[in-house]
């Protein structure tokens, strides 16, 4: 059956192809609630179709985050939010969240811009929760029974259609909204800026309404037509549906597509076709419309007014992903990457991402998954695990593998030296071989066990992780674990092989000048649990270590990068459940200072590249790569190939 039905609407919108210049592309992800309390997800490209809520459970209403990873969704005992790729869910209210009075007519369950705020219609008006670090947060509006909720592009502001076509506008004032305006009749709303409303007066007229300078208002086209469901076009143009009042061969709830480029004071009809608007809503970005009549949702071209069933029965409501960032086929950058990916036999490879914008090239031809690598310095090579070996080849001139460790099963973390000399890796005990920290030369040979899993003098059971060469001396930086111990951070003198402990952290960078930033990514350090400590650790003197900064909750590093001398550049994400925009800060290394960089935009496990401009991650877990480049706020996701994993730059 769901296969059909994906043949069906990839037909339908080849049809919509053919008949029309403009397409039926869907702007971004579609989901549909249908009669049996199910949500689908209709995806772009090949995706398909896919049920992202819980098939025991039948859902009332839903709402997309902003990062299209999360849902909300609401049912009869309350309001869950849950990731669609990972299956992490959380309740965030139980037996209080009430049920939508209505359905279909807009988005009744909506999340701020943001991803930390989330309203939804009641039977009384509406409620909002809001995720805060220290509880959860609820509060209600209770000016009319709402049908419909739309956040402004920033979350700044969220306006609530009621019964009646009234709107109410509320002001984000911390985790409080505060009601800022009434408007009395419209027919639709729009948001043309953070701060500025278009709506419609059903007795006739546009008007743009400034929230920002004291509900402001001008008057954009007049009262000799009615105007309806106005929407903005991503250039700024508004696109909406008029007729004009001496018009009588137009039937009521009907009208033609009229459009209105920005500081224009003139709108300019661009069809003559007459378009019954019972039912219809603007996709996303203001090309396409849907009408939802009698539980069958059809696609309809404007303007033309052609239109196209889904091949969906019994749909009650539904509901639009976030917009798609735009796909390139490469990207210019400053340094290059590396990544694993899936080749045409769906084996795992090497992939490599050129600087100059050509097209990701895969690099291994393993006939078994490669599950994990590492580049040399300068890229000239990349060792990887494969087979239950460690292989060594050419990164970006090709040539035949060759084996550097025979017996490397489950090999991972791999590490070069600053000379490309040597690589560190880790091994779990198995087939007679020890596990612990190893050692190879990058010419190959004996590998050399240097730290071994439950070595005396630890910690029972103590396991030894993430070993880092230092930049200035024969020393490897491991992190060692065990069972009721706190983690620490080891400093391994590869002359003498002699250990010392200098932090108790979990994570740690080495900086230029040879100094420790360490942090743990737990929740922080002593009695203290509301802070992320970074202290700064001379390995020559551990015992001094100084404590430079702290990250309050519920704001976690997710990353650290050295990327000039004495500034590191931070990622910061949350430590709360659900979607966050990543932020970005720089730190001087010498006092602690941080500074706001800007946003890092919705990614998962991100990167920065060795000089701190771009920041590469995954729309999801297991997603397609995207980058950002934070010196111009642009975010991109490369087309192909479609899913990647452990993504480093190159140094």
């Amino acid at each position: 059956m769901r296969r059909i039905g994906i043949f069906a609407l990839c037909l339908l919108l080849m049809v919509g192809y053919a008949r029309a210049q403009d397409g039926m592309n869907l702007p971004a992800p579609l989901y549909l609630l249908t009669n049996n309390g199910q949500v689908q997800r209709v995806g772009l490209g090949t995706e398909g179709v896919t049920t992202v809520t819980p098939e025991d459970l039948f859902v009332v209403d839903f709402g997309v985050a902003p990062d299209g990873n999360w849902l909300a969704y609401r049912t009869q005992d309350g309001l869950n939010i849950r990731n669609m790729y990972t299956e992490a869910e959380a309740v965030i209210e139980e037996g209080t969240a009430d049920l939508p009075p209505s359905r279909g007519h807009g988005d009744t369950l909506a999340w701020s811009p943001t991803g930390d705020m989330i309203a939804y219609t009641t039977a009384y008006g509406a409620r909002v929760y809001t995720n805060t670090p220290t509880e959860a947060l609820f509060a209600d509006l209770r000016e009319g029974v709402f049908v419909n909720l739309q956040w402004s592009p920033t979350g700044a502001y969220l306006a609530a259609e009621a019964e009646g076509d009234i709107w109410w506008l509320y002001r984000r004032e911390n985790n409080a909204l505060i009601l800022t305006s009434a408007i009395p009749s419209s027919i639709g709303l729009s948001w043309v800026s953070p701060t500025e409303v278009v709506f419609a007066p059903a007795n006739g007229g546009l008007i743009r309404m400034n929230l920002a300078a004291g509900n402001a208002q001008t008057i954009l086209l007049d009262e000799s037509w009615r105007y309806r469901l106005p929407a903005t076009q991503p250039d700024g143009t508004l696109v909406l549906f008029g007729v004009q009042k001496v018009d009588t061969e137009v039937p009521e709830g009907s009208a033609r597509l009229i459009s209105l480029a920005p500081n224009t004071p003139r709108s300019s009809a661009m069809t003559e076709i007459v378009l019954e608007l019972n039912g219809t809503n603007w996709a996303p970005n203001g090309n396409l419309i849907l009408a939802l009549r009698g539980g069958v949702l059809a696609l309809i071209l404007p303007a033309t007014g052609e239109g196209f069933p889904l091949p969906f029965a019994d749909v009650v409501a539904y509901s639009w992903g976030p917009l798609p960032m735009n796909t390139v086929e490469g990207v210019a950058l400053t340094s290059e990457g590396a990544f694993l990916a899936a080749d045409g036999n769906n084996v795992q490879q090497v992939w490599r991402l050129p600087a100059n914008s050509s097209p990701p090239v895969q690099v291994t031809q393993a006939s078994l998954d490669v599950t994990a690598y590492v580049v040399s310095p300068g890229g000239r090579e990349v060792v990887f695990a494969s087979g239950g070996r460690l292989w060594a080849q050419g990164f970006v001139t090709q040539s035949a593998p060759r084996v550097l460790v025979d017996k490397a099963s489950f090999a991972r973390e791999l590490t070069y030296n600053p000379n490309g000399q040597q690589i560190a890796f880790v091994l779990p005990a198995s087939e007679g071989i020890e596990g612990g920290i190893w050692l190879v030369s990058a010419q190959g040979g004996d590998a050399k066990l240097v730290l071994a899993h439950g070595a005396p003098n630890y910690p029972p059971g103590s396991i030894f992780s993430q070993p880092v060469f230092a930049p200035n001396i024969n020393g490897l930086l491991v992190t060692r674990s065990a069972a009721n111990y706190p983690e620490a951070l080891l400093l391994m003198d590869l002359n003498a092989l002699e250990t010392e402990e200098i932090g108790v952290a979990s994570k740690a960078i080495w900086l230029q000048s040879g100094f420790v930033l360490a942090y743990n990514s737990g929740l922080g350090y002593g009695e203290n649990t509301s802070e992320q400590i970074i202290y700064r650790i001379d390995p020559a003197r551990p015992a001094e270590a100084a404590k430079i900064a702290a990250i309050p909750q519920p704001a976690r590093i997710v990353t650290m990068q050295d990327v000039v001398a004495a500034r590191a550049r931070l990622v910061l994400g949350s430590s709360q459940i659900g979607p966050r925009a990543l932020n970005v800060a720089d730190m001087l290394t010498t006092t602690g200072a941080i500074t706001a960089v800007g946003n890092g935009g919705f990614m998962v496990l991100p990167v920065l590249s060795p000089d701190g401009r771009y920041l590469a991650g995954q729309t999801h877990e297991g997603g397609a790569l995207t980058i950002r480049d934070l010196q111009t706020g642009q975010q991109v996701t490369l087309t192909a190939p479609p899913q990647i994993s452990s993504f480093s730059w190159l140094r």
